[in-house]
């Protein structure tokens, strides 16, 4: 956390926020549902909260008279202390283990030195994880203060803690019936309930906290959160902008509002969020935050940090926020951003002017002279790299039967799935060598599929290295619109977008250089206009050219780990900044950047380049100061974790070449 926000935040919230920091989702990204559970009502016939406290301090101050503790020096004015013994509103391990370490003696607190103890015994066991232990301690201490709800709010803690999430339930009811007006109470209880998964209860928790405390930005994070959970995402979004309206140095929250504006595909609405929230703690700086950044052309790779924005207008960083309506939108700044040229890294033409919202463009398309074939495209590919509406990703499914791709042509956008199934007697090995999308699926037996996510686009000339005649193209269409020419070569896009676009046609016959060199560039203002195709190609009539990967893959893991070493030499040498630019380039850039995790997803699994992925995002963690709480980090671990990560790189680069290289097996 930055020293910009402990500036800014009370104890109190600070505490909140730690607390925060169990539950938040990179989280982007993994967490698994709990089981569901119900807790049982709280005990009946309960003393009211302002009598048992009034009758605790009858007993204190009885106490301390009995022990002299009221007799005061001649002349001195007695001083009364705060000695009520305030909760902790983080109860995790750390904070747990700290609380312990510190309880009020019994003559700071209301309650008893033994129940204290048993207090102290149950957090430390919970600490240990030897919960049943703890829990045994906090019916011992339950049994002599039966009626302190701070007692029973930390007890319901440690039972979150090993997840027995209907006993913490009876505590914190316990506690809330009590003192139904604590804030901390009712915040921890939300928060039990959303790791029970159960997001209503935890809603109405928190809607209940900030009536109580109506500035409690982390209760709105935390009713953000749950509300994502019932898919809610305008009051997520709302509240979200509600927590960083009230702390707008709360990095978490621009963090979490830029996710749910993604969801949403608000991309360049969340862009500002996104960079607040690095600007404000390193620790956002995630692999696909810089990603997503440098496609909005807000970051800049080559240079390693944000693009500086146009001083005349307000910084992009320190975008203007406020609190919208429940179920309204925030109004999208794209359009806007376009015009004026900021924050993209294509600029719209020098002196255009958009005069309507959406463009009809048509054309013609000559291949050599004559009308394309059937399966020639032409696509407006977006220039921010960003989705247009409605555009969706598909599920396709091409089956290998009598010897033949089925559809033998598919055309799907980037980012769908496409399942691979042999529908044959023979057995089958479908590879591609084309570029940015190389796979080699192994042997296939009959009746079996092997499933494949598309996220690159660009043309896939499919292959079977068993039966050499097998040949099938599949085209995945980039970000943006597509259609295909009629018979004449005539083709048309009704009412799209208007912004900047890449013109291009593509066709099965058609050489890698032969599609670059009849690229056209289409920034469209509202004007309708005709982009006519003229294709001059080598190629002979039903020839498929195969858009071979030149990749050297051993070079990429060379610059990973040059990258990685380099990273771990700044580290030592205290260059902090230059070290997590460096760990980010050896993910970002190369890794993912040059194609070799997605070459290992295609040709093995997604799970298995992720993981790979994620022992290199490891080393950046443990540098920029992210590792787990307790572990010392040290050159020698960087190291060992960065030749370790290496080698397991060069060896799927091994199998991988192997199967990208494959040598022809006898044919049918």
């Amino acid at each position: 956390m930055s020293s910009k926000n402990k500036k800014i935040e009370s104890p109190k919230n600070s505490l909140l926020k730690r607390s925060f920091m169990m539950f938040t989702w990179v989280t982007v990204l993994g967490v698994g549902l709990w089981a569901l559970m119900h807790y049982s009502a709280p005990e009946s016939n309960l003393e009211p909260y302002k009598n048992i406290q009034e009758a605790k301090a009858e007993r204190e101050k009885a106490e301390r008279e009995k022990a002299g503790r009221e007799k005061t020096e001649p002349g001195k004015k007695e001083t009364q202390k705060n000695t009520e013994f305030t909760l902790p509103s983080d109860l995790d391990t750390g904070n747990l283990i700290k609380a312990a370490t510190s309880l009020p003696t019994p003559q700071q607190s209301q309650l008893p030195r033994e129940a204290l103890e048993h207090i102290q015994k149950g957090m430390l066991f919970t600490e240990e994880g030897k919960f049943n232990a703890g829990d045994m301690e906090f019916e011992k201490a339950a049994k002599i203060s039966p009626n302190s709800p701070e007692l029973f709010s930390i007890w319901g803690a440690a039972l979150r803690m090993a997840k027995k999430y209907e006993g913490a339930n009876r505590r914190f009811a316990r506690a809330h019936e009590l003192s139904p007006n604590d804030e901390e109470i009712t915040f921890n209880w939300g928060m039990t309930e959303l790791e029970a998964d159960h997001p209503e209860d935890a809603i109405r928790l928190f809607q209940k906290t900030v009536k109580l405390s109506p500035n409690n930005y982390m209760a709105y994070n935390m009713l953000g959160k749950a509300h994502g959970r019932k898919k809610m995402y305008e009051e997520e979004k709302s509240a979200y902008t509600k927590a960083i309206s009230i702390n707008p140095d709360f990095a978490q929250g621009h963090f979490n509002l830029g996710i749910v504006l993604g969801i949403q595909k608000k991309f360049e609405t969340a862009g500002p969020h996104f960079l607040k929230a690095i600007e404000l703690d390193k620790q956002f700086e995630k692999p696909f935050v810089i990603q997503m950044l440098t496609a909005l052309g807000l970051y800049d790779p080559a240079a390693e940090k944000p693009i500086k924005q146009d001083e005349s207008k307000p910084p992009v960083q320190q975008a203007k926020v406020e609190t919208p309506p429940a179920k309204e939108e925030i109004k999208k700044v794209s359009d806007e951003k376009k015009s004026e040229g900021s924050g993209s890294e294509h600029k719209m033409e020098e002196g255009s002017k958009k005069v309507k919202n959406t463009t009809t463009i048509k054309g013609n398309i000559k291949i050599n002279g004559r009308a394309p074939g059937l399966n020639t495209l032409v696509f407006l590919e977006t220039k921010s790299k960003l989705r247009v509406g409605k555009q969706q990703s598909q599920k396709l499914t091409i089956r290998q039967n009598g010897l033949q791709f089925s559809p033998q042509h598919s055309v799907v956008q980037v980012g769908s799935t496409v399942t691979f199934s042999n529908e044959d007697r023979e057995v089958h090995n479908i590879f591609s060598k084309s570029l940015s999308n190389q796979f080699n699926l192994g042997a296939m037996a009959s009746g079996s599929f092997k499933t494949i996510d598309f996220t690159q686009a660009g043309p896939v000339v499919l292959r079977c290295n068993m039966h050499k005649d097998m040949i099938g193209t599949l085209f995945v269409v980039p970000n943006g619109y597509y259609t295909k020419p009629d018979a004449n070569g005539d083709y048309q896009f009704d009412n799209v977008k208007s912004e900047g676009y890449i013109m291009q046609v593509w066709d099965p016959i058609l050489a890698p250089e032969e599609v670059e060199a009849n690229l056209k560039s289409a920034d469209l203002t509202g004007v309708d206009q005709t982009f006519d195709f003229d294709i001059k190609s080598a190629s002979v009539p039903g020839e498929i050219h195969d858009m071979t990967d030149p990749t050297d893959y051993n070079t990429i893991v060379d610059n990973i780990e040059k990258e990685m070493l380099q990273a771990i030499e700044d580290w030592k040498n205290g260059k902090k900044f230059i070290s997590r630019k460096r760990m980010l380039m050896a993910i970002t850039k190369h890794y993912d950047g040059e194609g070799l995790k997605g070459a290992i997803a295609k040709s093995f699994s997604s799970k298995r380049s992720m993981q790979l992925e994620q022992k290199l995002d490891k080393i950046r963690k443990e540098i920029s100061g992210y590792g787990k709480a307790g572990e010392e980090v040290t050159e020698n671990s960087l190291i060992s974790q960065a030749r370790f990560a290496v080698s397991q790189l060069r060896l799927n680069v091994k199998e991988l070449e192997a199967r990208l290289q494959p040598a022809p097996v006898g044919g049918e």
